[in-house]
């Protein structure tokens, strides 16, 4: 039985992460991740708070480096001893190995394709929807109290306006959420997300879609995996998997806050008509 400790995910500074998996070191840092076989490394150093990956390089060449800062002390250390039980199995290569020409970069960073005609559609019926009747609301009692000669209601008309204008998007919002919590995981794609940081109630979790490309989650749990589902034409804006009484919970407050909504409204126009 091996006693090889498994190495552990290096999380560092500036949201950063190096981890060893699939026979390569993957590190990411910001929009960028590079993928570095073992082949290619020479040696793992950790250095306090800081680990630092070397790769082989022809004799005499200037050496070449990757380092993640800001990890936990004893991870960095595990982290090292892990890796370099596993260089050790590897071959010796020739002195003439540029292990430089094994490591592949590629772009975190998603570049969003033009909007379709039905996806501008959408847009303007949410925007039709979430900012259509209040801002009529708000509009039309102001009018009519200036057309009453009550200009000076227009102190109190114009916060209650807006506060409907508010309530109208959150409703909104709120609605299309809940919508997407029903519809997504019986007609979209349901992966699970895994926890990037141990610890804490909220947490971020991250997935990765069918492209390859990795998307981030935020949500106030503490389970090391969570259930996330997401339509195939956009990946990057997912919901959670909820239980049924979640769902419902989450209906009748949606219906609750379009509620108080319409009821803004109509104490807003009755108020301007009297």
């Amino acid at each position: 039985m091996s006693t090889t400790p498994s190495a552990p995910i290096l999380r560092g500074s500036g949201g950063a992460s190096l981890r060893h998996e699939d026979g390569a070191l993957t590190l990411r840092r910001g929009d960028e991740e590079i993928r570095i076989p073992l082949q290619a490394v020479r040696e793992v150093v950790p250095d306090r708070r800081a680990v630092t990956v070397e790769l082989r390089v022809p004799a005499g060449s200037p050496p070449v480096t990757h380092r993640i800062d800001g990890v936990g002390d004893a991870a960095a250390d595990l982290f090292a001893v892990a890796v370099g039980a596993a260089l050790a199995a590897l071959p010796e290569p020739a002195a003439s190995f540029d292990g430089t020409a094994l490591v592949t970069a590629r772009s975190l960073r998603t570049s969003r394709p033009p909007l379709s005609a039905g996806e501008k559609a959408k847009g303007l019926a949410w925007a039709l929807v979430g900012l259509g009747p209040g801002l009529a609301t708000l509009i039309v009692t102001s009018v009519l109290y200036v057309v009453h000669g009550e200009a000076g209601m227009l102190i109190l008309a114009i916060p209650m306006g807006l506060v409907t204008v508010f309530l109208n998007l959150a409703s909104t919002a709120a609605g299309e959420r809940t919508f997407q919590m029903w519809l997504l995981p019986w007609r979209g794609i349901t992966v699970m997300a895994v926890r990037t940081r141990p610890g804490g109630k909220a947490g971020t979790y991250e997935y990765t879609d069918p492209s390859g490309q990795t998307h981030s989650y935020h949500r106030s749990a503490s389970a090391s995996r969570i259930e996330i589902s997401y339509h195939p034409d956009n990946p990057s804006h997912p919901v959670g998997v909820y239980s049924l009484p979640m769902r419902v919970l989450a209906t009748i407050g949606t219906l609750l806050l379009w509620a108080v909504t319409a009821g803004f409204i109509f104490v807003s126009v009755m108020a301007a008509t009297q």
